[in-house]
């Protein structure tokens, strides 16, 4: 199930005030992208001590289209055309259509479909070392997040502690800052596959 992810490239930054001229630079840069593609390590540190490894690979395309797949430990994926979202699990041979994906994450359905405006998002601390810049960033009324980036302004890793003290952390690895191509984001179920349709019916 996905737990995270903060696609800032869906963002309308805008001329929102920040912490300093390279978190500005950085944002700058994000914002002028028309899509990237990234392989993750995502990492759930539980607040009972347990955890979870997740690895996988995003794209993500303005505006609103993206391929969430994970691969390990288990493979699913989450794909949207910009419309509708499906969510398919091979192993199950079930596929599922969605409206959005409140339920499964609202800070990152909030960003994707641009429910945050720039006067959402204010940065409340950072942290600057050798190698990389740590953002934490308050995005509307949801717990807030750090962005760190590395020495050249690229977005390293997304942290985030939910209500409950569970810890979510995604790093990016092998990106490639072009749009993808638009056949990534589309699904058909393959034969045999069950479908359910889980958007809230008007």
């Amino acid at each position: 199930m996905i737990r995270l992810l903060v696609f800032l490239l869906l963002l309308p930054w805008g001329d929102q005030a920040s912490a300093d001229a390279f978190f500005d630079r950085a944002m700058q840069r994000l914002a002028s992208l028309s899509g990237f593609q990234c392989r993750f390590e995502q990492k759930m540190l539980f607040s009972d001590g347990g955890s979870q490894q997740y690895a996988g690979e995003l794209a993500v395309r303005r505006p609103g289209r993206f391929r969430w797949q994970y691969l390990q430990p288990y493979e699913q994926l989450y794909v949207s055309d910009g419309s509708l979202i499906w969510h398919y699990e091979p192993d199950l041979m079930q596929a599922e259509k969605l409206g959005d994906l409140e339920a499964v994450d609202p800070v990152v359905m909030r960003l994707l479909d641009g429910r945050l405006s720039a006067s959402d998002i204010r940065v409340v601390e950072s942290a600057a070392g050798d190698e990389r810049r740590r953002y934490r960033i308050a995005l509307g009324d949801a717990q807030p997040v750090w962005l760190v980036f590395d020495a050249s302004g690229d977005l390293e890793m997304i942290e985030r502690r939910d209500v409950l003290g569970n810890i979510n952390r995604m790093r990016f690895a092998d990106c490639a800052y072009i749009a993808p191509s638009e056949n990534l984001f589309s699904f058909s179920p393959p034969a045999g596959v069950e479908v359910l349709d889980m958007r809230a019916q008007p």
